[in-house]
């Protein structure tokens, strides 16, 4: 599917089993539960591109209408993952502890993105903004202005 559409919610949403303190080392492995998720709550296939990134959207747009963020946080925190986790494979970024890029992106998780540029980023803070505020926190937007010139393909 393209444009960010998702398919409607199949039954009950399963979330992501939380069994690993999030860091920089295992930042890919948090991300990677949230491909079964995708797949058995939407029927969406997550392939870690940026395209992947409108079915991000789509889902979150969806459990933003039924559902408190207190009960998904752990869902959202894989989200951001593999959000974030995009933006390492086709934007160059790398996983950092939050606390070595700026005291303020620690508040939101422990774990960031740092760009080749030395911009950090949150992804998690970006999906839990996208949650509580809705479609003006797009998750492709917020790739894009921090891809820049990159395309979308993997960095040479």
């Amino acid at each position: 599917m393209s444009g960010g559409t998702t398919p409607p919610s199949r039954g009950p949403k399963k979330e992501p089993e939380a069994s690993v303190t999030p860091s920089a080392a295992n930042a890919a492995e948090i991300a990677a539960m949230a491909v079964p998720f995708a797949e058995q709550n939407y029927g969406v296939a997550l392939d870690y591109s940026v395209a992947s990134l409108g079915h991000i959207d789509g889902m979150i747009e969806d459990l933003r209408r039924d559902q408190r963020f207190e009960v998904l946080q752990p869902v959202l925190f894989s989200m951001g993952c593999y959000v974030g986790e995009v933006l390492v494979r086709h934007a160059g970024g790398r996983w950092r502890r939050a606390e070595d890029l700026g005291a303020g992106m620690a508040a939101l998780s422990p774990i960031a993105v740092e760009m080749p540029d030395g911009r950090g980023c949150s992804p998690v803070g970006r999906v839990y903004r996208r949650f509580q505020r809705g479609r003006d926190d797009d998750i492709v937007s917020f790739y894009h202005s921090l891809a820049g010139g990159t395309g979308g393909e993997p960095p040479a």
